[in-house]
């Protein structure tokens, strides 16, 4: 419950209440405790299985709104504004291209390519493509696709020269919070439609729920 009520001890809302405000100022003021309770609660309020129907992608992000709620619509266009949500897919590929450059040695790293993707490429929900390439120095020992907890992995002597890597970012909510499970739905649809090219018949997903902030 702690994120139900505010401390108003920081005061900017109490403190602009006894300033001279125009009507519009003073009811924008009004609307800030609604928001942050719609937000703050939104997972459970925007969710798949209460709102069945038309699923509307919000522009320039992956988040999906299952019901007209234009309290919340409005305050996730606010925070993703200015390309943010791309922003974020892009400072995670260029880190874990600089953690990859560092370890070259230890996992037998030839050269890091970074792919040059489509600018919409983080929100295009309905295909997906690498982020990096990784190119061996000698050869990597593959398995079957399995889920990163997994401890059963069977080496069947399969090698390659090519990894990629495709950095995927979502927006959970309650009814599906399961990264691990959209991570393995979204892996085998995007490794088996006609859409997604990989440069590689291997390589690795990475889905980051930035609701539930879960990689």
């Amino acid at each position: 419950w702690e994120g139900l009520f505010w401390e108003k001890a920081s005061g900017f809302e109490e403190s602009m209440k006894y300033k001279k405000l125009t009507n519009a100022q003073r009811s924008g003021l009004n609307q800030i405790p609604n928001r942050r309770f719609t937000l703050w609660w939104s997972p459970t309020i925007n969710r798949a299985n209460v709102y069945v129907g038309f699923q509307v992608q919000l522009d320039l992000t992956g988040i999906f709104m299952h019901g007209k709620i234009p309290t919340l619509k409005i305050s996730l266009i606010q925070i993703f504004r200015a390309h943010l949500w791309q922003k974020v897919h892009e400072s995670i590929v260029m880190d874990l291209c600089q953690v990859f450059d560092q370890e070259l040695d230890a996992l037998e790293i030839e050269t890091v390519q970074k792919e040059t993707i489509h600018p919409r490429k983080s929100y295009k929900m309905n295909s997906s493509c690498a982020d990096i390439l990784l190119f061996a120095a000698y050869k990597w020992n593959v398995f079957r696709p399995s889920l990163l907890a997994d401890s059963k992995d069977v080496m069947d002597n399969t090698t390659t020269q090519k990894y990629w890597i495709d950095v995927q970012l979502r927006w959970g909510d309650y009814d599906s919070p399961d990264i691990e499970r959209y991570a393995r739905a979204k892996f085998l649809d995007y490794t088996t439609d006609n859409m997604s090219i990989y440069p590689s018949p291997t390589g690795v997903f990475i889905a980051i729920d930035l609701a539930y902030n879960l990689p």
